[in-house]
Parts: C-alpha cells; structure tokens; sequence
C-alpha cells in the first residue's frame, strides 16, 4: 500500500466507525465506499492456518495472506470515528435526547426498508418468520432492561452483537446495543473516557470485555452469517427484519424508565414545537439511510458490471488460445 491508500483507507475507516455509532449499518457504508468485500476476506484470512505463519515467524507472508495493512489501518480509523462521534454524542443526548431518538428512529425504519427491498420472492414462510421475530423483538423491547450492565459476560455479549453490524450489511450494531440497554454506557460513556487520562482505566474496563466479543464475533460469526446468507438468505433477512421492527420501542423518544422497575413507560408526544423539530430529525434519519442505499445500489451494480467484463474477457482469451 503507498502512503496515499493508507491515508484513504484510514479516513474509509473513520467513516465506518462514524456510522457504527449511529443506529446505521456501516456494512453498507463499507459497501458504498468499496471496502466491505476487502474486509470480510481480510478478516476471513485469520484463521490457523494463518497464525501458524505468524508464529513460524514468516511475517511478510502472514502479512501477505492475512491484509493485514489495510485491515489494521481501516480498524484504527473506525476507532478514531467512533470515539470523536461518542464524544459529539455525548452532548448531544445531555440537551436533545428525543431529538436524538427521533433521528434514530429514521435511521432505523429507512433500514428495515432496505433490509425488506434485499428479500427476493416473499413467501408465507419469510412473512411467518418475519412477524415472529417482530413479536419476540417487540416484547423484549419493552420488557427490557433499561439500565446499563456492565457485567464481563454481559459485555462480551453486546460486543459478539454489536459487532454485526460491520459484517452483514443493512444491520445496525447501535440499534442493538440500545435494545440490549448498553448503548449509552459504551457510546456516551466508556469511549468518550478513554480520552481523558483520568478516567482511561474505568473507560477500558468496560471496553475490554466489548472488544473481546466483537473481535470472537467478527472472525467467527462472519463464516456463520456468510453461510446463513449464501444458503438461507431471504429466511435470514426476515429474521433480521423482524427484529429491527419489534425493536422501535427502545428509540421511542417519548418513554421513561418506571421507578424501581425494569421496563419504560410510554406517552403521546406534546404537540409543541420539540415535536415538529422531532418529525424533522425522523425524515433527516430516513432520507440519510435512502441515500447511502442508492449509493451503495449504483455500487453493487458498477462491481457486477465489472465482474462481468472481466469474465467476458477470460472467455475471449481462452476462445482465441
């Protein structure tokens, strides 16, 4: 890679992490911007085979094998992107958290729209498994936990979660973090601490465990979800679909938690000025999502396009050999 490609896939990455914080699937953005496919093969290639040459001490081959440059240059730049966007986000829930809700309540309904156009034939079987997974999504969102849980294994958990969304586009990783009740203490908390050296050791202490189960998801569960859409594609997209739907009420922005209990208390928005600029930030949420799925759209279609040239070509070479 020259200094220029390193310079491009790091602020690639930077975008990626910007996204990854926000109920938006960066595996889409990663689609836009030409990176997703390079991506899960680099991360694809760490497996044993792999790691037996970097413990054979052949570092240019594992190197070689692995991508391992871009990937550790895109992985830096979605850090810094996420930890600047935590910081911005920060401040922003402490002044306009329905706002913020609303916005990402756009985001995420704009999503589902996508994740629906990418199901082929709809069948009884797809819309069944669909409405199941808005029932059993539906009914945790409102009977979840509220409150943060900073438990080890809980927090190896939301990261083995969380980290979906960089792997299967159209996917949110925030969106399942607020349904597992974590977000705000990761996003508005733990990775803006890590900034500052007062509070670096509490910030790593509940990063530690997230990153440990995001590092386990991404190298294992990106064969699992690659076989699961290779082979049960439309079935898995309405599973997912499913439970981005039932999953709304955790960014209801007008909810409260109940005192003493584990659940949230809903109530119609004021008809006031919040509410107008609410149903601003809710179509700003959707027409952002509607413009990185035309983007990544014209993407897909200029890649196949070319794959098709260079098939076209092989075929061409070998009738005139």
């Amino acid at each position: 890679m020259t200094i220029g490609q390193y310079i491009s896939t790091f602020f690639k990455g930077m975008a990626m992490g910007i996204v990854n914080v926000i109920p938006v699937s960066s595996g889409t953005l990663s689609l836009i911007i030409g990176v997703f496919e390079r991506f899960i093969n680099s991360i694809k290639s760490l497996n044993l085979k792999a790691f037996k040459l970097l413990f054979k001490g052949e570092f240019s081959e594992f190197a070689k094998v692995t991508d391992i440059k871009f990937l550790l240059t895109l992985l830096a730049g979605i850090m810094a992107g996420m930890i600047l966007t935590a910081i911005l986000l920060k401040s922003i829930f402490k002044q306009y958290e329905a706002l913020a809700y609303a916005f990402f309540m756009g985001l995420i309904i704009a999503s589902v729209v996508y994740v629906l156009g990418m199901i082929g034939k709809k069948s009884t079987r797809m819309i069944l498994l669909m409405v199941a997974a808005t029932a059993i999504s539906f009914y945790l969102s409102i009977k979840s936990n509220p409150y943060p849980n900073d438990n080890f294994l809980y927090m190896i958990l939301c990261g083995v979660v969380g980290s979906l969304g960089m792997i299967v586009p159209g996917i949110s990783g925030s969106h399942l973090m607020m349904v597992m009740g974590n977000y705000e203490l990761i996003v508005t908390h733990a990775l803006p601490a890590i900034t500052k050296f007062s509070t670096f050791g509490e910030g790593i202490m509940i990063l530690l465990p997230f990153v440990i189960g995001a590092v386990v998801s991404i190298i294992t569960i990106s064969h699992l979800l690659s076989w699961l859409l290779k082979e049960f594609r439309n079935e898995t997209l309405s599973v997912l679909s499913g439970f981005m739907i039932g999953s709304l009420p955790v960014v209801y922005p007008w909810k409260e938690v109940m005192p003493g209990m584990y659940d949230y208390t809903f109530h119609l928005p004021p008809m006031n000025g919040q509410f107008v600029m609410a149903l601003v930030m809710l179509l700003v949420g959707i027409t952002l999502v509607l413009v990185f799925n035309h983007y990544s759209k014209k993407k897909e279609e200029r890649l196949k396009r070319r794959e098709q040239r260079k098939l076209q070509r092989k075929h061409e070479r070998e009738l005139t050999a």
